[in-house]
This record gives C-alpha cells, structure tokens and sequence, in this order.
C-alpha cells in the first residue's frame, strides 16, 4: 500500500487499483474537522474522480472516526455576519461533492462520529461500522444548531420524532440500532472497520463501475433538494452563533464543564 506520508490531517492511500482510502489523521484533536481537513477530504475526491476510481473509502483509523467540528478552530460572532457558518462552506462543499460523485463513497466508522462527522456517514453511500462504535449530534449542548446536513438526513431515515431526540436531547444512536434503522450497512468487529470497507471497495472495482455511478445518481435524485437545504443551514448556523447560547456552549466547551444556559 502506498501512502502520503507527510505530517497534514488528512492522507491518501491506494490499496489497488479503483479504490482511494482517505484516512483521518489528528489524533491529538480526535479527528476533529477543521478547514484544511474539509479541504483535503474534498481534493481526495476530485483526484479520485480525476482517475476514475470505483470507490473512495473514508476512515478516521483504528481507534476513532472523528469528534465533529473543531470547536477552538471556529470563527466567532467578531468574524463577521457569516463568522459563526464559515467552516459551514467547505463542509458543505464536501458533503454535495460525496453526493455527486461517480464513486462510491464507504464511510468505516470505528468508536465514535459525533456532530459534523455523522453528517459526513450519513452523505456515504456504503457504511461499515464497529459494533461498539455510535453516533451523536451534540449540537444542542453547544448552543447551535445542526449542521452537515444532520438535520436534513436524520428525519428523513428515522423519523420525525428519533430525529428530533438526536438533534435536541443529543441521544447516542449505537452501531446496532443503526444498522436495524438502515443507517448503516454492516457492523463488524471493533477494530476491522476500514479493512471491511477496503474489501468492499475492491470489490466494486472489480465491477461494472460505470453503471454504478449511473445507480448512484438515481439514488441521489431523493437528495435533490439538499444544496437548497445547506444553504439555509449556514444561515441557521450564523444567526445561532451569534447568540448568547452559542458563547456558553463554546465556553462550556473548551472549559470542559456542562453549560448553562440562560
């Protein structure tokens, strides 16, 4: 397997021909998304597509998938209107990208995909998760609102009212109710998420890819509204952080103590 090894968040391997693994890799922040990992995760892609690729697996590694969006990197309300929602844009970016694209895109999910990380699973088109791994979107408790398109994907897949219990209570969804809820596509054993989803990527490459693109786009024609939806999720976003529910859940945040809100 040959590997980027320069010290940036985000690196590229090719375990065989069609398949991209891009492997999360800030394990002193949990993973956490900032904008140079938005940026990477999106250039990931266009390479692939660029060699027309079969599929493209997405993993945090071994040990997590990602904590969500980095808190401490995230402008405030003195960085303008739209502060709060600037990462927003290159998240956003990605997640239509992954929609849009020709290749499959397999999420391996080990441990935890929290906040913005489980809008990114839920864009995949294919996810592998360790069984003891879960899902959370702790919005909520930082005094935002839902973003990655969390609050877009999860009525839709769950309901109304599971939805609502994730987005306001913050209520984990464990790897085995989200694979009986059809989030997710197969649990396997903690530890051997990212080689399952390796061995399901070779396994579209070996298959009529061109046809499985064509699969994919009449799959995402029930997504057609979601760059509509994105772009009032960033505004959503900025007016929520400019509030002070926002200020005391980033303080709580980086204090590491349970906010309290007024």
């Amino acid at each position: 397997m040959t590997s980027e090894t320069a010290q940036v968040p985000v690196h590229q391997e090719h375990p065989g021909p069609g398949v991209t693994v891009l492997r999360l890799d800030r394990p002193h922040r949990r993973n956490a998304l900032d904008a140079q990992t938005a940026e990477l995760l999106r250039a990931g892609l266009a390479g692939a597509a660029r060699r027309r690729d079969a599929a493209v697996v997405i993993t945090g590694g071994d040990d997590f998938f990602s904590s969500g969006g980095d808190v401490e990197s995230m402008p405030g309300p003195d960085g303008g209107v739209f502060g709060p929602a600037e990462r927003l844009t290159l998240i956003h970016d990605l997640v239509l990208a992954m929609i849009g694209a020709d290749q499959v895109i397999i999420a391996a999910v080990e441990r935890y995909a929290i906040g913005a990380a489980w809008g990114l699973v839920l864009a995949c088109d294919l996810v592998v998760v360790g069984e003891n791994a879960y899902f959370k979107a702790p919005f909520a408790a930082r005094g935002m609102t839902a973003d990655a398109g969390t609050a877009y994907h999860l009525p839709r897949r769950l309901g109304q009212q599971r939805a609502a219990a994730h987005l306001f209570l913050g209520e984990p969804l464990t790897a085995r109710d989200a694979r009986t809820a059809g989030l997710v596509t197969e649990t396997v054993a903690p530890g051997s998420a990212t080689s399952r989803a390796v061995e399901l990527a070779t396994t579209l490459a070996a298959g009529p890819t061109q046809s499985n693109a064509i699969t994919k786009s009449l799959l995402a024609r029930d997504r057609a509204d979601l760059a509509q939806f994105l772009a009032s999720e960033r505004t959503a976003m900025a007016l929520a952080g400019h509030g002070p529910n926002a200020r005391e859940g980033r303080n709580a945040f980086l204090e590491r103590r349970e906010p309290h809100f007024s």
